[in-house]
Parts: C-alpha cells; structure tokens; sequence
C-alpha cells in the first residue's frame, strides 16, 4: 500500500530541484510544490528560475529560494550542502545531464566527454554521497534521479551519454538497498524520449515535429515518479514487458535484492 503521508511529513518541508529551470525539472518543481513542500530551484540560468519561482508560489503558495550554479563546477556540491544547511530538506531531485551533440567518441575533443563526466558522473556521485549521509542520519529522505533508458546499453554517437547513465542506474540501485533499511527511498526515472525544450531544440534544427517522435509530457512523467517514489530502485515509464529481466520494473527491483544479500554474505561481518 502506497504511504499516504503528505510529503512534507514524510520526508521534509523542502525540496531541492538540481535543474529545476524548464522542461522536466520545472515539472518535478511543480508536483512536489503541489505537495506542499517548499523548494529550492537550481539552474545555471537566474531568470528562468525565476520565472518558475514565481509561478510556484503564486500558484501553490509554497516558499521558493533560488541559486543560479553551474553543476559541473568543482564546488557545486559544497555550494549546494551550504545553501540547504539552514533548511528542514527532505528531498532531492538531479535532473541534469543532457547531452544533445550526438558525436562520435574520437572525433570530439576530450573536453566535452570531461565536462560530461564532471557533470553526470563526478557531480551525481558527491552529491549522491553528501545528501544520501545526510538523510541516512536523519532517518528519512528521498532522492530521485533522472536517468534514461539509454542506461540499458550504448550505440553510435552516444558512449558517454549512455555510459554515464549505465553508471548512475548501477548506483542508484546500489543505494536503494544500502539506504532503505534507514527510511530513505531513492529512485531513477528511465524513460525513452521526454517532451522538452532541450528535444525541442534538436528536432528544429532538423525539422522534426515533436509530435512524430513520441515524446511524453514532462508533467506525466514527474507526476507518475513521485507517485511510485517508495517503489525503487527505478521506475520505467516505457517498460514494455514485466518479463524482460533487463527492463522490468519488479525484475530488477528483485536482482538489486538477490545481489545484495549475496554481497552481505560474501563482504558481511560474521556474527
């Protein structure tokens, strides 16, 4: 049965919404907002968030701070722990890492593929690590990351895209087991293709309209995240078949568990 507590109860009166100027962390800012949590909005860009601050508080009448950042800054993170440290957060949503490019591995500088780790591997996992201590010691917590079913293997003109994914899939599962017995859900969104201005953008250039790709709505998705947050390790949107062991929402929630209690046998501490 579904936890009914609202969200502030459950986990905290504020949420941190890293890449909550537009598209889905817009969306994932509104739905927690319409939980009654307050919220901190992090972008790079100061007017788009306040754009969406404005709306969310008019709307909601929820308290919204925001903080223009760079996540693939070195300090992102310590700047992130000093501007939620006076605050009761309970939530955290990552929803950064988009890479539009499509280049080939070796035929792009290696300063791109450093910026995208420094963003969707180096930054997630401090983050990951910092947060994850934090609610851990507290006794409860979320953290939603948004992944993409380009975790599930790599392709042409996508390595480190789908590599970077692959890994934060990994670690999520990881933590949803190592974090749960201390009240903390954790969950990654997959999904194929989402309605957002970063798609809207390439499908111009190309002249594609959204409409012939299958794109989701933003809002669909975040809503229907939040809806299954206690039901980790991850949540496919697009999961076609509960009997693909790779794809399968309840396979793998049963693998991460299955792994886990061999790892605790192997590495365990007798007692």
């Amino acid at each position: 049965m579904s936890d009914t507590t609202p969200f502030p109860e459950r986990y905290g009166a504020w949420a941190l919404i890293a890449g909550g100027s537009d598209g889905l962390g817009a969306a994932f800012a509104r739905e927690v907002a319409g939980r009654g949590m307050n919220c901190l909005l992090v972008a790079r860009r100061q007017e788009p968030l306040d754009t969406v601050a404005a709306e969310l508080s008019g709307r909601y009448g929820v308290e919204v701070r925001t903080l223009s950042l760079d996540l693939g800054a070195a300090d992102a993170v310590s700047k992130l722990e000093k501007e939620t440290a006076g605050i009761d957060l309970g939530l955290v949503v990552f929803n950064a890492g988009a890479e539009a490019s499509g280049a080939f591995f070796n035929e792009a500088p290696f300063s791109i593929w450093r910026d995208l780790l420094q963003r969707n591997v180096l930054f997630l996992t401090e983050a990951l690590h910092s947060f994850g201590n934090r609610f851990r010691g507290r006794g409860r917590g979320a953290l939603i990351v948004v992944g993409s079913e380009a975790a599930f293997g790599g392709g042409a003109r996508g390595a480190m895209y789908t590599a970077s994914k692959g890994y934060a899939l990994n670690l999520c599962e990881s933590l949803w087991a190592e974090l749960r017995p201390y009240g903390v859900d954790v969950q990654t969104l997959l999904f194929k293709i989402a309605d957002t201005p970063t798609l809207r953008a390439v499908l111009e250039r190309k002249g594609i309209p959204v409409e012939a790709t299958g794109a989701v709505a933003v809002e669909t998705l975040a809503r229907e995240t939040v809806v299954a947050i206690g039901d980790g390790p991850l949540f496919n949107y697009d999961e076609e078949t509960p009997d693909d062991p790779l794809t399968s929402n309840s396979l793998r929630r049963a693998r991460v568990l299955n792994v886990s209690v061999a790892l605790e046998g192997f590495y365990g501490t007798d007692k």
